[in-house]
């Protein structure tokens, strides 16, 4: 995309960005490695039964997660909108608006887990002989752990609004370390694993809720006094809230539903897969999702503030850098998969291979388009989009369902869900276009059509490398380098635009004198 005009005002904005994306690789990075010890740890531990049990019957509740995700949004969105309005008591109103709708949420989640939850879990679940009082705790623990989770995200919310990512980075820090010792404690228990280890992941959610809490309360006026209950506001954020709960609801169909479904026609042992996939993913995901953090708030406050032309430019430059980010690692996740399992797991379970490559594409094709779904959001016009998003996340369940029932493999899954979201995607560039008058056109030359060179030029030699030599750490070792050394520079030279190249420097210099 071109480089837009305004002055300091923007520059001023890109240094934000930029700060913030330290911040958050520096959370990023810790948290990589804190994570995939912890979850190495916790599968050893628990075992493949009791780790698929787990994912399973946690998928119960995250069915109902959908509302946490879908009021995030509507909460990040309408604070960052009116801090980018300049109204303070605008967004006290929205703030307490938002702990209205988070309540009244909660005891929807309780309703729904308990009845409809607990008779799936009960009536229509593959769990192993023996550990139906397990899987009884889990569910219950989980839904406590979204609870906090809900009450959280008002306050999460906030931090993210006012860009102050070091204090997002030390809570979720905090977090990692907290399931770190989880984990530690976990090995030690002689009571039920499963049972403590629902019940720790419990008590780490209220820990984080009370900090966001405090972090909030101090920092923030805006969160601070009584609530004020301002109608026109509290029915603006639910009809966003209705529409958003629709796409997201669905998704869960095509997420934590087809979950469900592969425990019903495979059992714990593919649910196990699938956990490992979803431990990658939560691994891999934040190298893209960490710097769109940093930029979605501005994004949506210069659409706040009527400048089109940046918040275009920002759109761009989420989508190559996201993309780049998430690229340079997944290149060589995909290719040395296998061995890479190998080093971090004792016992990998089947299909685990098959599933990271797959959801690593998929992440790829989410993550990429990140940006073009933020504008979207920020203007506020999401019914169509999310019918759009909510039918296809139906048909994607459904064809799974039948693919299952016709006796394919559980990878039919994940085959299912890339196209559907590679379509979302397309749609929703269309959406940008037709609503935003978003340019389109040099957006694909100079953004889709650069980023598909890059893959072409370094997939290849990484290939031939990876299929020349045995397998091994020195096989992993030059894949790397071989893909690293040829995405870097051919990204930086012919991908990014001057003042996208002047971004990347600013960020690796305050990297450098945060090392100094």
């Amino acid at each position: 995309m071109e480089r837009v005009s305004g002055g300091a005002s923007n520059y001023e904005k890109n240094k934000r960005i930029a700060s913030n994306t330290v911040f958050l690789f520096a959370r990023m990075l810790l948290m990589m490695f804190i994570g995939l010890f912890t979850s190495r740890i916790i599968l050893s531990t628990l075992g493949q039964e009791d780790y698929g049990t787990f994912n399973a019957v946690g998928g119960v509740v995250a069915f109902c997660a959908i509302l946490t995700g879908s009021v995030s949004a509507a909460i990040t969105r309408f604070l960052t909108f009116s801090l980018g309005e300049g109204d303070p008591e605008k967004t006290h109103r929205v703030f307490s608006a938002s702990l209205i709708i988070q309540v009244f949420m909660c005891l929807i989640v309780g309703i729904i887990v308990e009845t409809a939850g607990l008779w799936w879990l009960s009536g229509h679940m593959n769990i192993p002989a023996g550990r139906m009082g397990a899987a009884h705790w889990v569910l219950h623990c989980s839904l406590g752990t979204l609870f906090l989770s809900m009450l959280s995200t008002p306050y999460n919310s906030m931090i993210l609004a006012h860009e102050k990512m070091s204090a997002y980075a030390y809570i979720s820090i905090l977090e990692a370390l907290l399931k770190l010792a989880v984990a530690i404690l976990l090995m030690k228990s002689s009571f039920d694993k499963l049972k403590t280890y629902s019940v720790l992941m419990l008590a780490v959610a209220a820990i984080v809720r009370v900090t966001y809490g405090l972090y909030c309360r101090r920092h923030f006026a805006e969160s601070r006094g009584k609530l004020v209950i301002d109608k026109g506001i509290v029915k603006e954020m639910s009809g966003f809230v209705g529409w958003n709960f629709f796409s997201s609801g669905t998704g869960v169909l095509s997420g934590s539903g087809i979950n469900l479904l592969a425990n019903k026609y495979f059992g714990v042992l593919v649910n196990a897969a699938r956990g490992v996939s979803g431990q990658v993913e939560g691994t891999l995901r934040p190298f893209g999702s960490n710097f769109l953090n940093a930029l979605n708030p501005q994004l949506t406050k210069s659409y706040a503030e009527g400048n089109k032309l940046y918040t275009f430019d920002l759109v761009g430059k989420g989508v190559k850098i996201a993309f780049l980010l998430l690229f340079i690692l997944g290149l060589p996740l995909v290719l040395e998969c296998d061995y890479l399992l190998d080093l971090w797991l004792k016992e990998v379970p089947e299909y685990a291979p098959l599933f990271v490559r797959v959801a690593v594409c998929t992440i790829l094709v989410d993550l990429g388009i990140n940006s073009p779904r933020q504008l979207i959001i920020s203007s506020g016009k999401i019914k169509w989009f999310c019918i759009m998003v909510g039918t296809l996340n139906i048909l994607a369940f459904f064809v799974t369902w039948l693919a299952f029932s016709m006796g394919a493999s559980p990878v039919a899954s994940y085959l299912v869900l890339f196209c559907m979201q590679f379509t979302i995607d397309v749609m929703c560039l269309l959406m940008c276009k037709w609503q935003e008058g978003f340019p389109l056109g040099r957006f694909c030359k100079e953004v889709l059509l650069k980023l598909l060179v890059v893959v072409i030029v370094s997939a290849i030699p990484a290939y031939l490398v990876r299929n020349a030599l045995p397998q091994g750490f020195m096989r992993l070792v030059l894949v790397t380098a071989t893909s690293s050394l040829i995405i870097i520079p051919v990204s930086y030279a012919f991908v990014f635009t001057k003042g996208e190249r002047d971004y990347v420097v600013e960020v690796f210099s305050k990297i450098l004198k945060r090392d100094k």
